[in-house]
């Protein structure tokens, strides 16, 4: 279980886990909606609104399971610039492959290894995952179609008022040590 995954939180997550051993070897389609209840089951996560669809196929093959997952939907966010929430639109496509082995072994991002004895899989963590890293570090309002910023106006014009200062003379005597070579 994954460390940011709360432990009572399997009661929710419930829908997230795909049982594949009585899959025939085809492609099977599946359909998610993610809300803000799902991101409350995870520890240290900042998301509380979310509107997203999930489209999973499973393509169930002999030694190995292909996951392609199609993410599109909006985050409810906060502006890092205005603090004001924001909407901001996700739209990635995933795809983890899993392989039937001996252990539980991630081989790198994109492909597990699973025990040939397990017969369902958890994908929760990886939604999760898949959708928090389509976050930006920043995340500040869209700027409009005339590329001006969506962010509160009355905070932006305090910044600007604040961005505005007089340089500290304190520093000026000090400007005069720097000597180039």
């Amino acid at each position: 279980m994954p460390p940011y995954l709360k432990i009572n939180a399997l009661g929710y997550l419930k829908q997230y886990i795909l049982p594949f051993s009585g899959l025939s070897l085809e492609k099977h389609l599946y359909h998610f909606y993610i809300d803000g209840k799902f991101f409350t089951e995870f520890e240290y996560t900042e998301i509380e609104q979310a509107s997203i669809n999930v489209d999973l196929t499973l393509d169930k093959q002999e030694r190995m399971l292909v996951l392609d997952f199609a993410i599109k939907g909006s985050l409810n966010v906060m502006c890092d610039r205005c603090l004001d929430n924001f909407d901001y639109e996700v739209n990635k496509q995933e795809r983890l492959i899993i392989k039937l082995g001996e252990t539980w072994e991630e081989e790198n991002d994109d492909i597990l290894i699973i025990p040939e004895s397990e017969h369902q899989i958890d994908i929760s963590s990886y939604l999760y995952e898949y959708i928090v890293l389509m976050l930006p570090i920043k995340k500040t309002h869209p700027e409009d179609n005339n590329g001006n910023t969506k962010c509160n106006p009355e905070i932006i014009k305090r910044l600007n008022e604040l961005s505005h200062t007089e340089p500290d003379s304190r520093w000026d005597s000090l400007k005069g040590l720097i000597t180039e070579n």
